[in-house]
């Protein structure tokens, strides 16, 4: 009677909790991959590495001189009046190789979406069965999705260029609903495993490009090929009677006694649309302004089931963005002239399922990059402060800072005949 009584409280939990963004749906899309992109509060569609480069967009990697090896890391930092809430870890490394000068290749692996969050009520009371219960539960959940990609750009006209990227998603979830009952402690595990694919086109043209308007632009699209599924393990509840917060011979009901976890599967639950736009204007030789335009959009299906807070699920984000950038000297002796200089600020816009209180978010971004060596090697520091706002009775700031270092070699050179 009494596990009964603890399964009703388990499966209403979270409807009563307390959410945060990172915990909306699969937690919080990461938008910025690199540092010089990030330094512009740009989404990487437009140049930001070198001239005519993004380290984002392999559309721009036949641009390269050199192969690059890059790597960036980021912190997070989200403060509301529930506290402060902060992630970081390495969101990407990739290798990129220039074949002549009009194709190139490259492969690498970063995050899609980050989940970190502990969610805990206040002690309150409630009757089941006639009994009067003081309960203070908890949810914890750490994980996300990565995504292993592979990018292919080639020439489709004198003028234009088109890259396709493919990338392979997997990854899970591990969640710990934990509830304290007058005396005792109960825990409720589950694990959910990622798994799916999708694409994206990338297009540049100069055809515009002339003295007068020295204009590139750059397009891209994205869809899904299998949208990602989500296959979810409930373990039984159980009563932690050594509170040492795992399942031990010690708990009640005893590990022996208990079945398998019960296997669900939910299909299409996260199904990626993107469509941007972005423009790069040479104002001065080493200056350049850029303007990028972006919409994500999910039409995946939100189950219930693994979303009781699928109203919050956010399914739409679009963002405006502009940035300036000072490139370093193509030539440089002192140190001056291998710095760069970088500063954007944007607005974003993302629309949850229910419609009702969209949120909003405002920010800048400065950043910094240093040339060394002869073969394109550069360290890039950029700092992104926001402003996200849902309604007038709730606010977070946005903290971020990201370090990248790329280095480069050259390959596919001939070797002089002997």
């Amino acid at each position: 009677m009494f596990l009964r009584k603890i399964i009703i409280l388990f499966t209403s939990s979270i409807l009563l909790g307390q959410s945060i963004h990172h915990a909306y749906g699969l937690g919080t899309f990461q938008l910025d991959n690199d540092a010089s992109s990030s330094g512009i509060s740009s989404r990487g569609l437009v140049p930001s590495f070198y001239r005519g480069i993004s380290l984002t967009n392999p559309v721009t990697w036949n641009k390269m001189e050199y192969a690059l090896l890059s790597g960036n890391y980021n912190g997070n930092e989200v403060e509301s009046s529930d506290g402060i809430n902060g992630i970081s870890g390495v969101v990407n490394a990739q290798f990129s190789v220039p074949m002549g000068k009009d194709f190139a290749w490259g492969f690498g692996i970063k995050p899609v979406f980050n989940q970190q969050y502990l969610i805990t009520d206040v002690p309150f009371t409630q009757e089941i069965d006639d009994d009067t219960l003081t309960i203070q539960r908890s949810v914890d959940g750490s994980g996300g999705v990565t995504s292993l990609y592979s990018s292919f750009n080639f020439p489709i006209t004198t003028n234009e260029h088109m890259a396709i990227e493919w990338n392979v998603l997997f990854g899970s979830l591990r969640k710990n609903s934990k509830f304290n009952i007058d005396q005792s402690t109960y825990h409720f595990f589950q694990r959910q495993m990622y798994s799916g694919t999708y694409y994206r086109l990338f297009l540049s043209t100069d055809r515009f490009y002339s003295s007068k308007m020295p204009l590139n632009i750059y397009l891209m699209t994205s869809s899904s090929m299998n949208p990602m599924k989500v296959t979810q393990y409930s373990f039984q509840p159980f009563e932690d009677i050594n509170k040492n917060g795992f399942y031990d011979g010690s708990d009640v009901p005893s590990p022996v006694d208990i079945p398998s976890a019960e296997v669900d599967i939910y299909k299409e639950v996260f199904d990626p649309r993107e469509l941007g736009v972005g423009f790069d204007y040479k104002y001065k030789e080493n200056t350049f302004f850029t303007l990028e335009l972006h919409r994500w959009k999910d039409e995946g299906f939100k189950y219930s089931e693994l979303y009781p807070l699928r109203s919050l699920y956010v399914t739409q984000s679009d963002q405006l963005s502009f940035g300036l950038i000072r490139y370093a000297n193509e030539i440089a002796f002192r140190l001056p002239q291998k710095l760069q200089y970088r500063g954007g600020f944007y607005f974003k816009k993302e629309t949850l399922l229910d419609h009702a209180n969209n949120v909003n978010e405002i920010g800048f971004s400065l950043g910094i990059g240093i040339k060394f060596g002869v073969t394109n090697n550069q360290i890039d520091v950029a700092y992104k402060y926001g402003i996200r706002s849902g309604d007038p009775m709730w606010e977070e700031t946005i903290q971020q800072l990201t370090i990248g270092f790329q280095l480069g070699d050259r390959w596919f050179v001939k070797r002089r005949p002997k």
